[in-house]
């Protein structure tokens, strides 16, 4: 009789055993929150198997997990087909891919790094481990700068300082950067430093920078400097840097397309790292290669056209303001181009698809970035407006009711059904902020100027009980 419970627990431990590929383990509906009870600390990635980019992170999830694995941290990475564990994913309100979040002791939040094997190993050592690495010899500090390519590095008489514990407290407060902290008397000989001090080392630029630390320097001098020194003249867009680049403090960007194989490319790198430096700290130069074919798509450019600039502003609520370079790529014209802009001199340039009778005459009104006025602000009408893209995979889901919704609302003259491709036409209106897709927004017929976002259901049926209720002239639908 004692076989009998040895077998049970045998088939239990096989039955609840959580698949892992390539060390990140596979969860789903059924084994997920088992996966979060037998792991305190857990990268989960919502992923659909459709998603570019979850397919460009994929390989560094898996890098990411075989490098914790090897160090035997506490952590571990997961992933999940948000496809297929669909009620997982609304559990946690999973709207776009790949959606990355941390659970700790099973309490979720976002995750903040970026999507590099060093970027996810990074931030999860923050969250893990201390908020710098002690280095202890040189030869710490020469395996630390062999494994990094930047990072701030404290040079303390004493870890207890007050300067030391300012150190420490920006080192736990930032996700992106590694930090390391020494007392040791080989180093400071080493980097010839005489007293307390922040030292950025980094395989770019000028390679160091240094800050004397004294009594009287804040905290904030401390962050400002870090923040500046720390972050290249140039960076250099992929699709594992993007998130890093759109997430820094800094939404004012300079980005430059280039052909890495044009023989301009190299000239054009350099004319505007000479620029940069003039506006660090105030805008963020990016250099796009041709092959981000997404990202020459939405700004309009051709591999055959290059090299091509735009100034892209994300600093306000609503959407991205771009403002096109038509000059020579030459220092003086471009610095005087980002001066204008900074002074408020240049005019937004938005682009538009051209308009045509057919766009009024279906169920679903298109409207384009030209027309968006006359069809939308300029009458007394009711509109619920779908801002999508092409390559949206819940907009597509979305289409066929849209269309049904289109169709059922079409007698009630008083309501406008729209949509538009928001990679094609671009508006400039208060109170619009497309920041993913589909976005959907009601404007009342008798307000206008404030377009409210519809963050209800997305059957027909909720979508016309919102009409019912909000709709500036009273409707019943039958």
């Amino acid at each position: 009789m004692k076989f009998l419970p040895f077998c049970l627990l045998l088939l239990s431990a096989v039955w609840s055993a959580i698949d892992e590929d390539e060390g990140v383990l596979v969860l789903d509906d059924e084994n997920f929150d088992e996966g979060i009870e037998g792991n305190n600390l857990l990268l989960v990635e919502f992923y659909a198997p459709w998603c570019g980019h979850c397919k460009s992170l994929a390989p560094e999830w898996a890098k990411a997990a075989r490098i914790l694995e090897s160090r035997e941290s506490p952590a571990k990475l997961a992933k999940v087909d948000a496809t297929v564990a669909t009620k997982t994913a609304a559990k946690f309100e999973v709207r776009g891919f790949p959606t990355i979040k941390f659970f700790k002791n099973g309490s979720p939040s976002e995750y903040g790094g970026g999507r590099t094997t060093v970027d996810i190993v990074s931030w999860l050592d923050k969250k893990t481990g201390p908020p710098a690495k002690t280095l202890e010899s040189v030869s710490d500090l020469t395996k630390f700068q062999e494994s990094n390519e930047v990072f701030a590095l404290g040079v303390f008489f004493s870890t207890e300082s007050e300067a030391a514990k300012k150190f420490l407290e920006l080192g736990a407060n930032d996700d992106d950067l590694p930090y390391a902290i020494t007392t040791s008397v080989d180093i400071q000989k080493k980097l010839a430093v005489k007293g307390d001090a922040v030292v950025i080392l980094k395989e770019f630029d000028e390679k160091r920078a240094d800050l004397d630390i004294t009594a009287s320097t804040e905290l904030s001098a401390m962050k400002a400097f870090i923040a500046d020194k720390s972050a290249p003249l140039i960076h250099h867009f992929t699709t594992e840097s993007s998130k890093k680049i759109f997430s820094s403090e800094i939404k004012k960007h300079v980005l430059f397309f280039t052909d890495p194989a044009s023989v301009s490319h190299e000239s054009t790198i350099a004319t505007f790292a000479e620029v940069s430096a003039s506006y660090k700290g105030k805008m963020l130069f990016v250099n796009v290669p041709a092959t981000e074919s997404r990202v020459m798509e939405f700004f309009g450019f051709t591999k055959d056209v290059l090299p091509k600039m735009v100034v892209a502003d994300m600093s306000g609520a609503g959407n991205m303001k771009k403002y096109m370079y038509s000059e020579k790529m030459e220092a003086a014209s471009i610095s005087a181009f980002v001066a204008s802009f900074l002074e408020g001199k240049l005019t937004p340039d938005l682009k538009s698809e051209a308009e045509s009778p057919e766009d009024t005459t279906g169920d679903v009104v298109i409207v384009k970035g030209t027309s968006f006025k006359s069809l939308v602000m300029d009458n007394d009408k009711d509109v619920l407006i779908e801002f999508y893209a092409p390559w949206c995979g819940h907009c597509k889901q979305l289409a066929p009711k849209w269309e049904e919704l289109g169709r059922k609302m079409k007698p009630y003259k008083s309501v406008v059904i729209a949509k538009m491709d928001s990679t094609a036409n671009e508006i400039d209106v208060p109170g619009v902020a497309v920041q993913g897709y589909p976005t959907l927004m009601f404007f009342k017929g008798n307000d206008k100027a404030n377009p409210k976002k519809y963050e209800g259901g997305r059957e027909v049926d909720d979508m016309i009980s919102f009409l019912e209720e909000n709709a500036a002239t009273p409707i019943t639908v039958e």
